[in-house]
């Protein structure tokens, strides 16, 4: 089973690879300010990056933010011998980066440190009522005109300001990356699934596998009568869904292989019924 979200003609792959985390940690950092890099732990990072390519991940997600633009850093060395065209690279700009100057600045900084001509898809990666998204928008759809961008999207977006994006968006709005999974049902309880769903934009769920997602007892009774893993089946409920796809992460190669392969499985209509109970728990 598969269910490739469709972006603006980017083919998503439903299962992604996401960088917050362990990658993310690349830095020791005080205040957002690296101050002491541990080169051992770059190898380590990056061994991490290599080991999930070789395993058949296409999708990578990361951010200004994380260890304070590092995890772009390693990300632009992992995929520096790779074939750029083959992966897509997602990045966020920061809600302090949003005014119009300030983006087009951050998102020259992401480049430098991810080593690209282009970021498949940029995100706003919180709103920021500070700033106009109009302000904002303006600068994502120049830097989508000068190629430096392929796709927009967003981050953490409720619906009211995901007509807003809709309406400000001069190329169709490729994603909204929300925390969602087994465990945490606020898109659907919200709108924000159905929204996606109803305007084709891609709905990112990060943190699939929080929430004791994989000790839970329905979860893993489920898990072991298919001969899957808990993450398996909590990351095909998931993609089972339309216009839905997800970032767990992982440093473990069988755990990375595992949550990959989530895509094979085949959950039956009950299984699913007893999945959903779980979200009025």
């Amino acid at each position: 089973m598969s269910n490739t979200g469709q972006a603006n003609e980017l083919r998503l792959p439903p299962i992604g690879f996401g960088m917050w985390d362990d990658v993310a940690q690349t830095v020791k950092d005080t205040g957002g300010r690296p101050l002491d890099r541990d080169i051992d732990r770059d190898a380590a990072q990056l061994a991490i990056l290599h080991q999930a390519i070789n395993l058949g991940y296409r999708h990578f997600d990361t951010a200004e933010m994380y260890a304070a633009g590092h995890s772009e850093t390693i990300l632009g060395r992992a995929l520096l011998e790779q074939e750029r065209s083959d992966f897509v690279v997602t990045s966020k700009v920061s809600a302090e980066n949003l005014a119009y100057d300030d983006l087009l600045a951050a998102c020259e900084r992401s480049l430098d440190r991810l080593q690209t001509s282009y970021i498949d898809m940029y995100l706003i990666h919180w709103p920021n009522p500070e700033i106009p998204i109009a302000d904002s928008f303006r600068a994502l759809n120049h830097l989508v005109n000068l190629g430096k961008i392929r796709h927009i999207g967003v981050s953490n977006f409720d619906v009211p300001l995901l007509e807003q994006a809709v309406q400000l968006c001069e190329t169709n709005l490729a994603t909204n990356q929300v925390y969602y999974g087994l465990r945490n049902r606020k898109p659907q309880e919200n709108g924000t699934l159905k929204f996606c769903q109803e305007n084709n934009v891609v709905l990112t769920a990060y943190g699939p596998l929080r929430g004791g997602v994989l000790t839970h007892q329905t979860v893993v009774e489920i898990a072991d009568r298919i001969a899957a893993t808990p993450s398996q089946v909590a990351l095909n409920w998931l993609i089972r869904q339309p216009e839905v796809i997800t970032i767990p992460h992982s440093s473990n190669e069988q755990r990375q292989k595992d949550n990959l392969e989530a895509t094979n499985i085949q959950l039956s209509e009950s299984d699913v019924q007893l999945l959903e109970l779980l979200g009025s728990e």
